[in-house]
């Protein structure tokens, strides 16, 4: 199958197009005259992190005050979408590719699964390093590692420390995990590694704090001659082992007493955690003084994970529609925000550019001094021009995924969005604000969330960086407008068929309550065309069945690069 077609180049002509008009070489300037080095590039991914599950978009339940107050003096990404899933995400934000460019379009990869992202792709942080960059990686990874070629560290971080796997246990750092798919025992071993040596015997402290101390030790450790890029890939909320999903210190869980659904008051501590972790970020940036030549990010992976997977997570996308594993918008549509006084604002600012996550490799490639026509051909667009000054959108389109196996397709293109998916319909449905109707909403949103203080704001204040003039009035532009059932207008197709394609106009219907497939042919026909040529491009997938090699117990109980030479020469559980 041909991996290059003609949508592909001219996609590739529209982003030389691009990089010429909008080049980094004004930011380049600016920097070489006022002997500036290139900006420090923090971003921080949360899991499973819904789009209700933060109070800047409107959330009373789980105040977060360090997280807001990034979002209160920076630019909020309120038209930017990422993956339905981990692993696609992730591999479309190191490469700037499409998951259907990568292979990684179906599924995440899963624990003993001898998949990777292939090393043919160059990522992120290789292209930093080439720009002078020191590149450190806390966190998850979830991009494979049955080799050791495939870990961080021989990908372009010079530090990382983490786990391999898509999921741990908070406390003692193993990974447990069963299939349909396979018969046999579960796969049950520790995943903890400080680059490619294994870290047996940790346990005891919260992962997000574990992960907090490791990003703060890099930030005092760093070299302040070179300019830094961390990738801070929290867990959390993202839910544990299926034992024991939901967990949180007494002290972070307290803070949530108010929600009266205790699962969904466990799942605020964590976030609460989360929040806690980005103040600390912050505090030691601003203690080495880099904070003023920062840009910081702030990104969920995917959609959150409501209760209706039958699993014990308590996200909430309210108003959306979906969840994580869907292509409606509670599943693709997150979270996040741009952070830096390199920006130039004056005042906070809502973004409605659409944007993808395959778009952070050409945008921060560009804020760091690099030309785009270094990146090759890659599916992603610099922003960081757009987003700057506050001008269009250099993209018109966001291919959300063509997963051939689920038989699962998004696209959106302007204001319009087709979809088709076999996903069971309960996900595909609407998930109320989980508790919502045990508290109002306050008074006053701000006056609530930093009730209790915020280190983050007092640091940006002390700084002169905070941009908050009025309080509130920020926050008014970041509500879901919802329309059809919610406000009594007939609906007129729910778009609950499965295999059937959907239309949706996301402007006006940002809750997909309305199909307008009927409504409009030409534009679903126009629509389908263009999944067509995408379709054209896709390679095949990379998706396996688990190896039996990979069995924790073949290694001493614990995930290794099971296929490294001499690995597994013997194991009596094959």
């Amino acid at each position: 199958m041909l991996k290059i077609t003609v949508l592909l180049s001219i996609a590739t002509c529209v982003v030389g197009q691009i990089d010429t008009a909008y080049t980094s070489s004004e930011f380049y300037t600016f920097n070489k005259n006022t002997h500036r080095q290139p900006p420090h590039i923090i971003f921080i991914t949360a899991d499973d992190l819904g789009w209700n599950d933060v109070s800047f978009h409107g959330s009373p339940q789980i105040p977060t005050p360090n997280i807001d107050a990034l979002a209160a003096s920076g630019i909020v990404l309120n038209n930017y979408y990422v993956e339905n899933l981990c692993t696609p995400s992730r591999a479309a934000f190191m490469t700037g590719r499409y998951p259907i460019h990568t292979g990684l379009m179906h599924n995440v990869i899963r624990s003993g699964e001898a998949t990777a992202l292939p090393i043919k792709f160059k990522i992120l942080p290789q292209f930093l390093k080439n720009k002078g960059y020191t590149t450190h990686m806390v966190g998850k990874w979830h991009l494979g590692f049955y080799e050791n070629k495939y870990t961080p560290v021989k990908r372009g971080f010079d530090s990382f420390f983490g786990f391999f796997n898509g999921k741990i246990d908070y406390y003692d750092y193993t990974n447990y995990e069963k299939y349909e798919d396979f018969v046999g025992m579960p796969f049950f071993g520790v995943d903890l590694y400080d680059g490619i040596n294994l870290i047996k015997n940790f346990r005891g402290k919260y992962a997000t704090e574990t992960f907090t101390e490791k990003a703060v030790k890099v930030i005092e450790n760093h070299n302040s001659s070179k300019p830094l890029f961390l990738f801070l890939s929290h867990f959390a909320p993202h839910l544990g082992n299926e034992y024991y999903p939901l967990q949180a210190p007494d002290s972070y869980v307290q803070k949530m007493n108010h929600i009266k659904e205790p699962k969904r008051r466990i799942f605020g501590g964590m976030i609460s955690a989360l929040d806690t972790s980005i103040g600390k970020v912050i505090q030691t940036l601003s203690q080495r003084g880099f904070l003023k030549n920062s840009i910081i990010v702030f990104s969920s992976d995917n959609g959150g994970e409501t209760e209706v997977t039958g699993f014990d997570s308590r996200g909430s996308v309210w108003p959306l529609r979906g969840q994580k594993f869907t292509y409606f918008e509670g599943g693709i549509r997150v979270p996040s925000f741009l952070w830096s006084p390199l920006l130039g604002l004056k005042e906070p600012r809502i973004a409605n550019q659409l944007m993808h996550i395959s778009d952070w490799l050409p945008t921060l490639y560009s804020a760091a001094g690099g030309h785009v026509s270094d990146l090759g051909d890659i599916d992603g667009i610099s922003m960081w021009q757009a987003l700057k000054y506050n001008t269009a959108s250099p993209r018109t389109e966001v291919l959300h995924n063509i997963d051939q196996i689920a038989s699962m397709y998004g696209l959106r293109k302007g204001d319009y969005k087709l979809i088709a998916s076999k996903i069971l319909e309960l996900e595909q449905q609407w998930v109320g604000p989980t508790g919502f109707e045990d508290m109002p909403a306050p008074p006053s949103m701000d006056d609530w969330v930093f009730q209790n203080g915020s280190i983050v704001r007092d640091i940006l204040q002390a700084s002169n960086l905070w941009l908050l003039k009025t309080k509130d009035e920020w926050r008014n532009g970041l509500k879901v407008h919802c329309r059809g059932v919610l406000e009594g207008e007939e609906v007129v197709d729910m778009c609950n068929k499965g295999d059937k394609a959907c239309l949706f106009n996301i402007a006006e219907d940002p809750c997909e309550r309305r199909n307008i497939a009927h409504l409009y042919p030409e534009i679903v026909k126009s629509m389908m065309e263009i999944v067509e040529r995408y379709n054209a491009t896709t390679v095949e997938p990379l998706t396996q069945d688990r190896d039996p090699k990979a069995d924790p117990r073949c290694h001493d109980f614990a995930f290794v690069p099971w296929r490294e030479k001499g690995a597994t020469s013997s194991c009596k559980f094959m």
